[in-house]
């Protein structure tokens, strides 16, 4: 069948060297005799040994069919597997269902394929889709022959297909490397695409930085947006704002970062599924998991959960080459938003909603699922990988996090919980009292000072300006050369080592109030009068009874140096008390007015 019959779900992928090399989130071999061929995308399998052949499976991360999902967002009855292989061939379709803690494995469907030449052939599966089994995958065994592709694959005729359009948005801020190897890739996969053209995708980056080359991006499928510097939350806006505008009927808008690692068989995954969704998700939404760039194969998150108070990642820390790790996505909870490192939804949102808040970053893409989605699906194998955040400093954004976090509660369905969040400034002020970032107490301090002025002054604000003013109040990275002529002070190795590793005092901690009621008889008398502590992972004992510490960033060797300061504890100590009245009393009144005038908030207009 050719490709206007059909509708593609899922192409098995094999690895390419540029994005991913580890092989176990792609296919399983019980033998050396199996040789990927990266430049013609095949596998050559030979006999595992005299009269037993090799047994390759595909019940990985990227190629198991999630059949449970399918089934509840698209009603899916039928399915057929299009494969092509050249030899003798025993091709087996396994269903997979967790029964309590175990995972019940069985085949479904088998068949024989013999060709001495390249042969495609197109199998019906429908079986396998009617039975009780929540997960799909294929496994081939041969002594001697090449497997070339295969697809998981409905027939245009025995579903509902929907008509899908997707506008692609991209922001960027003068990250060149990155948004032009994603350009590229994007170009060449749009290049050969037999299922994507100018009426079904169209990509709009963003240039918050106003830096990018117009003759970089010359794809009629691909518009470049110069913007001011309004953040993520501005710039997505900004693309959000010009597909919705562009006359080119978007159905759906997709927001992707600008510094992700993306295999672009991701967009034919999602523009698949809501092809042929069901009537009942019309609303449907789709997100992407994501991946760390570290190691490629640990999960960092497929959806969270926000709760009012905490965020819920879903799937944190999971090795996705354990097959026992994969069959387990389709039992995992429904979140309720998504990131936006890849996140598709409807593009009448803006209709029925209004456009993203003016977060310049963090908690935008929280608050506007909360607003707006219906449901969210997210399958396995619909990924893009990314940097870890965990090693990731940026202290300007305590103000973000914390002035967003209250707009965003303020504005949707949620209690109030007046009390937890003065615990939260009373705790996040006395944690960088604690390590000695005085500047990110004051930010945090500011950020509530700033929810408090209420909704006509967040409109108002001249993002750009406040984000100039938050950076310039940081203390600034400064090189190991530089630490050395100002402050005296160098990278320690094993001060560092020692930092990571020595134990918690938790009850000295709290009787002294990590040491800042000690006399300074009591403290260290540190080599060099210095102590060191990660930038990003830094912890209360690294500050035990050490007057002046270096705060420093291994990976990118630069740091800024602190000096305990015993007059700012008791100063934000009655300051605390303060602040703590005040926003009880206002807080009420200031969270009805956020709510009240949220679809002025949520009004755009492009610059």
């Amino acid at each position: 069948m050719n490709n206007q019959e059909i509708t593609v779900l899922q192409n098995i992928l094999f690895p390419k060297s540029e994005i991913c090399p580890e092989t176990n989130l792609y296919f399983r071999a019980n033998s050396d005799n199996v040789k990927y061929k990266e430049a013609e995308q095949r596998l050559d399998i030979k006999s595992y040994k005299k009269g037993e052949r090799s047994k390759v499976t595909f019940d990985t991360y990227f190629n198991t069919f999630p059949l449970k999902k399918y089934k509840e967002y698209c009603g899916l009855s039928c399915l057929n597997l299009r494969v092509k292989t050249c030899g003798f061939f025993v091709l087996q379709i396994y269903g997979v269902r967790k029964t309590g803690d175990r995972y019940r494995e069985e085949s479904l469907y088998c068949t024989e394929l013999n060709s001495r030449e390249p042969t495609e052939e197109y199998l019906c599966i429908d079986n396998a889709v009617n039975s009780d089994f929540d997960m799909l995958y294929l496994s081939v065994e041969t002594d001697n022959g090449s497997f070339y592709c295969a697809a998981f694959a409905v027939e245009n005729n025995k579903v509902k297909i929907n008509k899908v359009s997707i506008g692609a948005v991209i922001c960027t801020y003068k990250r060149e490397k990155f948004l032009l190897r994603n350009h590229q890739a994007i170009c060449d996969y749009l290049d050969k695409s037999d299922v994507f053209d100018k009426n079904n995708i169209h990509f709009y980056i963003v240039d918050n930085g106003k830096t990018l080359d117009e003759k970089a991006i010359n794809n009629q499928n691909i518009s470049l947006i110069p913007n001011a510097n309004t953040g993520g939350s501005g710039g997505f806006s900004r693309g959000y704002y010009e597909a919705a505008n562009s006359g080119r009927n978007h159905t759906h808008i997709l927001l992707m970062d600008d510094d992700i690692l993306l295999d672009c068989e991701m967009l034919l995954r999602v523009y698949s599924l809501l092809r042929v969704r069901s009537d009942r998700f019309k609303g449907l939404s789709v997100g992407g998991t994501m991946l760390k760039l570290s190691d490629f194969v640990t999960q960092h998150e497929a959806g969270s959960y926000w709760d009012g108070k905490h965020l819920n990642s879903i799937g944190n820390g999971i090795n996705m080459t354990v097959r026992e790790n994969v069959f387990e996505t389709v039992y995992y909870p429904k979140g309720n938003y998504n990131a936006w490192w890849f996140y598709c939804f409807p593009a009448d949102w803006q209709k029925k909603h209004g456009y993203p808040l003016q977060f310049f970053v963090k908690e935008d893409d929280i608050e506007y699922s909360l607003r707006c989605a219906e449901e969210i699906a997210i399958l396995n194998g619909t990924a893009v990988w990314h940097d870890d955040f965990e090693g990731k400093y940026d202290g300007f954004q305590e103000y973000y996090i914390k002035r967003n976090e209250l707009i965003m509660t303020s504005v949707n369905h949620q209690k109030p919980y007046t009390l937890f969040q003065i615990r939260k400034l009373v705790l996040n002020v006395m944690k960088q009292t604690v390590f000695q970032r005085y500047f990110l107490a004051d930010l945090v301090i500011r950020a509530y000072d700033d929810y408090l002025r209420g909704w006509e002054h967040f409109k108002n604000t001249d993002t750009e300006k406040l984000n100039r003013e938050l950076m310039n109040s940081c203390e600034k990275l400064i090189s190991d050369k530089e630490l050395a002529e100002t402050y005296g002070v160098y990278f320690d190795e094993k001060k560092y080592h020692l930092s990571m590793t020595e134990p918690d005092n938790h009850k000295a901690l709290m009787l002294t109030l990590n040491g800042y009621l000690l006399p300074k008889v009591f403290y260290h008398k540190d080599k060099d009068h210095f102590f060191v502590a990660d930038l990003a992972k830094c912890r209360y004992i690294n500050f035990y009874k050490h007057q002046r510490v270096l705060h420093y960033d291994t990976a990118n060797k630069r740091g800024f140096v602190t000096v305990q300061k015993r007059g700012k504890l008791f100063r934000y100590f009655f300051l605390l008390i303060a602040k703590s009245i005040k926003f009880a009393v206002l807080y009420p009144s200031v969270r009805r007015g956020y709510k009240k005038h949220l679809k002025e908030l949520a009004q755009f207009k492009a610059e």
